[in-house]
């Protein structure tokens, strides 16, 4: 009888589920292995759960007071190259950034902004947001790949190394917030089926970033003017007249790619670090230096040289860096590399250039042709050439009919 009792106890042990500690704050634990999928939970670093499976990217787990769902692989890996999403891991989909404002001490922010003329208030309210069901995106996947390409055939390759992770507060969410609103100004396309489509193929870009679990939204623009811009909270504001320049889906994939490389390369919070030290803040909320007490002067003006950073241009070497990158992630998900070179080879004769060296634009025109030289030979060298890449430009050509 002992006999079998010990044997018992083997058995128990070894059908144990092995328990993980969480390692990073604010981790969104999903109903879905996505981060397109809805919110159960917020973990923190130390709590203890249990694994039921896994795969390479999201993990089944049941948390101490029995939720289950699925979060990502990146919860339980130590070290500062992550993004500490903070007020992104609630679901943002369902509720309006001026709530978290209120909450904020950036006290008179959109008081002092929200009346201005070129705003648009629904994506000021809610810049966060999912344009596609996760059951649709599943299926556009398989339809996408249709067993031509493994989706984590590269994802481990040329991986981004940084030097240090960054946090998403209120501040930088508020910025963020009233940049897209700025860009977004003219309105958005009504055009659900395209902007769905331009979406899913952001996921499926971002899918094969480092920083997979961070929710991206499009907001497609309703305007003939020429610019995509990415803000930190991986939101991406393009335009119409953008689209009507893309002739395939491997260029819309890689010009995505850029845009989210702007965001996992950290360029847009390092821009604002550099304000950031003039109202710190002092809890959770967000509050402002003393030494500013409710005025919001600088908030206002941190607001403001983002946008026009955002429309005018970024640093030159932010450019080249997001287009290597770029190509990376649309090359992880199984796109041809060189969209992004034919892309910058159209926009070249189609952005308007100025004599002001000081007025350089975001695609900085006059540095076209060492960038398309720069990102070419990268291609060339270091993202072979594969016959199964996608490039779609039937799929493309339809969704984009009548823009």
């Amino acid at each position: 009888m002992k006999k079998l009792v010990l044997l018992f106890l083997v058995i128990v042990c070894i059908l144990r589920l092995p328990a993980e500690t969480v390692q990073r704050n604010n981790t969104s634990l999903r109903e879905g292995p996505g981060a397109f999928f809805p919110v159960v939970t917020i973990l923190n670093s130390g709590d203890q759960v249990t694994v039921n499976s896994s795969d390479d990217l999201w993990m089944n787990i049941t948390t101490g007071d029995r939720k289950t769902g699925w979060v990502s692989a990146n919860a339980f890996e130590s070290g500062a190259s992550n993004i500490d999403y903070g007020v992104m891991a609630s679901d943002w989909t369902t509720r309006q950034a001026s709530k978290t404002m209120v909450n904020a001490a950036v006290k008179g922010f959109f008081e002092n902004q929200m009346n201005r003329s070129g705003m648009n208030n629904d994506v000021l309210d809610r810049p966060v947001r999912l344009y596609f069901r996760p059951q649709d995106y599943l299926s556009f996947r398989e339809q996408t790949y249709q067993n031509r390409w493994r989706p984590n055939r590269y994802r481990r390759q040329y991986r981004l190394k940084q030097n240090k992770g960054f946090t998403v507060d209120e501040t930088l969410f508020a910025v963020s917030a009233f940049t897209a609103g700025r860009l977004a100004a003219p309105g958005l396309i009504v055009n659900p089926r395209l902007t769905s489509y331009v979406n899913m193929i952001a996921q499926l870009v971002s899918e094969n970033t480092e920083f997979y679990d961070l929710p991206v939204t499009v907001h497609i623009v309703n305007s003939d003017d020429i610019f995509a811009n990415a803000l930190p909270i991986g939101v991406i504001v393009l335009s119409k007249g953008m689209l009507k320049q893309i002739r395939s889906e491997h260029e819309l994939a890689c010009l995505i790619g850029h845009e989210i490389a702007h965001v996992t390369l950290g360029h847009g919070e390092t821009e604002m670090s550099k304000r950031r030290v003039k109202f710190r803040a002092e809890d959770a909320f967000g509050e402002l230096d003393e030494a500013f007490g409710t005025d919001t002067k600088e908030m206002d003006e941190l607001a403001d040289e983002m946008f026009e950073r955002a429309i005018k241009g970024r640093k030159e070497e932010y450019e080249a860096e997001a287009d290597a990158q770029g190509a990376v992630y649309a090359y992880r998900a199984g796109y041809d590399p060189s969209g992004m070179i034919h892309l910058m080879g159209k926009l070249e004769s189609k952005i308007p250039k100025n004599q002001d060296p000081d007025d350089i634009r975001h695609w900085f025109p006059y540095s076209f042709k060492n960038r398309v030289t720069q990102l070419q030979s990268f291609v060339n060298k270091d993202l072979k050439a594969d016959s199964h890449y996608i490039r779609n430009e039937n799929r493309y050509q339809m969704m984009v009919s009548g823009l």
